[in-house]
């Protein structure tokens, strides 16, 4: 009892499946490790930007205070000095501008003003450049009532930078905050349905893919099957361009091979039985042959005469003699031909030039008058048994010849050969201007006592194919009529093959 086997479908399903989920499962599990180890590396990276920022922020506010502190001493320095402090309407104090500290503290405009904010005198110059902003410092002036208002250009986007700054400072506080307390519950959660859908994907591709390579072996296995039951005309039928269409092609073509072969095998066997009948009947019919042969001679040649009629009994004895020989001679043809089939010699080949074999044929001189030969451009050279390829096309010859000639034609009969292109095999074609073969009867024509000569026994055909497959080949008959009008028979030798007899 064979044990349960695991479908193949399953097998690749499965290992698909671990494939893809393997990896998710073990990140799954080691999720919080993972977790960990990236909170700490983000809170690491983390600190590192806020100490940065840190610095940044710091340096920020110093320059702002260092700024402020510069102002109000620039600012108190001035609102000291003695032409400011007796300030009259039109007084020049441009001067002031020019000089190198109110230069360095980017002073770019001052005003003189009264206690009621009316202007003295004031002097400015245009902004030195893009991206600054003014910033005004009010200074009472001396010991009068009036106010020194100075303007300096400062850079205009230093207060925005500044608070761009503490925001990612604070969003940098918050993140170390958040990450080493270690990652939330939804991540766990997504990281689980991402993977449950990533299975479900792949057990989904898994079965479509098993699917579509199992429904194809299992059609291979299916007609091995019925091919093993005893169904030789199975054969699978696989679609594409694939490794799997060309398995199943060079499968069908295997099976083809096989059923030929097969043929082939049974036809040899039925010719072999049949020659094991030939030898026996040989025999059997051979033994009494010669008495009766000899008797009848006998009788013949010691015949006195008689005493009533004896030109009548005369003439009645030698009709009897010539009968008895005749149907003698037919029996002891009859019995040469069970004998070459019976001991048909093995196939010992060797390399011949096919020319000088089919030339042979015209040494008959009843066969040369009708042969016409066709060579090839290029001689070829075939390993054969000369002896036994020269009979079957004698064989074929004759019975091409006879064809012809019960046709009421001339009896012309075409002999031409070629090596094929694929450089593996020779053919050989007999053309005939006979009636051509029936339909019917092409199945049937070189099993043994099938003629359709009026005169023959049927066995030079089944001879003649033997021989061919005992060589590696064949011999068939084409479907088509060649020229001659006749039946095309067509001997295909290889041209390389085994050196003795197949049987």
């Amino acid at each position: 009892m064979k044990p349960d086997r695991i479908a193949l479908q399953v097998k690749l399903t499965v290992g698909l499946a671990l494939i893809v989920l393997t990896p998710l499962f073990v990140s799954y599990f080691l999720i919080d490790q993972i977790g960990r180890v990236a909170a700490n590396f983000s809170a690491n990276e983390s600190a590192r930007n806020v100490a940065a920022l840190e610095r940044a922020e710091s340096a920020y506010r110093e320059l702002f205070a260092t700024t402020k502190t510069l102002h109000a001493e620039v600012a108190d320095r001035l609102a000291q000095r003695p032409e400011l402090v007796a300030a009259k309407p039109g007084a020049n104090l441009s001067k002031i501008l020019d000089e190198d500290t109110a230069k360095d503290a980017n002073l770019r405009a001052i005003a003189a003003l009264r206690a009621d904010g009316s202007v003295v005198a004031e002097a400015a110059r245009p902004p030195s450049a893009d991206g600054v902003r003014d910033k005004v410092v009010d200074q009472p002036l001396g010991p009068a009532s009036g106010t020194l208002r100075l303007t300096f250009s400062v850079p205009a986007a230093l207060q925005d930078d500044l608070l761009a700054l503490k925001t990612e400072l604070d969003a940098s506080r918050r993140v170390i905050s958040q990450v080493r307390t270690g990652l939330p519950a939804s991540f766990r959660s997504a990281f689980f349905v991402v993977m449950a859908l990533a299975a479900l994907v792949a057990i989904t591709v898994g079965i479509l893919a098993s699917t579509v390579v199992t429904r194809r072996i299992s059609s291979l296995v299916t007609t091995a099957r019925r091919v093993s039951d005893g169904h030789h005309d199975a054969r699978v039928a696989l679609r594409g361009n694939d490794e799997m269409a060309e398995l199943g092609s060079a499968f069908n073509t295997m099976l083809d091979d096989l059923a030929q072969t097969r043929s082939q095998i049974e036809y040899l066997q039925r010719i072999g039985a049949w020659q094991d009948v030939a030898r026996r009947l040989a025999h059997e019919i051979k033994n009494p042959l010669t008495p009766i042969q000899l008797a009848v001679q006998q009788t013949v040649s010691s015949y006195k005469g008689a005493e009533t009629d004896p030109t009548r009994f005369a003439k009645l004895l030698g009709e009897t003699g010539e009968i008895v020989e005749e149907e003698i001679a037919g029996l002891r043809r009859l019995v040469d031909t069970f004998r070459t089939l019976g001991q048909l010699p093995k196939v010992e080949k060797a390399p011949i030039a096919l020319a000088d074999v089919i030339e042979e044929l015209r040494l008959d001189p009843v066969l040369a008058a009708k042969l016409e030969l066709v060579p090839p451009s290029l001689p070829v050279t075939v390993r054969a048994d000369k002896l036994l390829l020269k009979r079957v096309l004698a064989n074929l010859v004759e019975n091409g010849v006879h064809a012809g000639a019960e046709a009421g034609g001339s009896g012309r009969v075409v002999v031409s050969w070629r090596a094929e292109p694929t450089g593996d095999a020779v053919t050989i074609t007999v053309d005939d201007s006979g009636k051509g073969v029936p339909e019917a009867e092409r199945e049937r024509i070189f099993e043994p006592y099938v003629t359709t000569k009026q005169t023959g026994t049927g066995l030079g055909l089944a001879i003649a194919r033997k021989i061919a497959l005992e060589h590696g080949g064949e011999l068939a008959i084409a479907p088509e009529r060649p020229p001659t009008g006749g039946a095309r028979f067509v001997i295909t030798l290889p041209l390389r093959g085994p050196d003795s007899s197949l049987a």
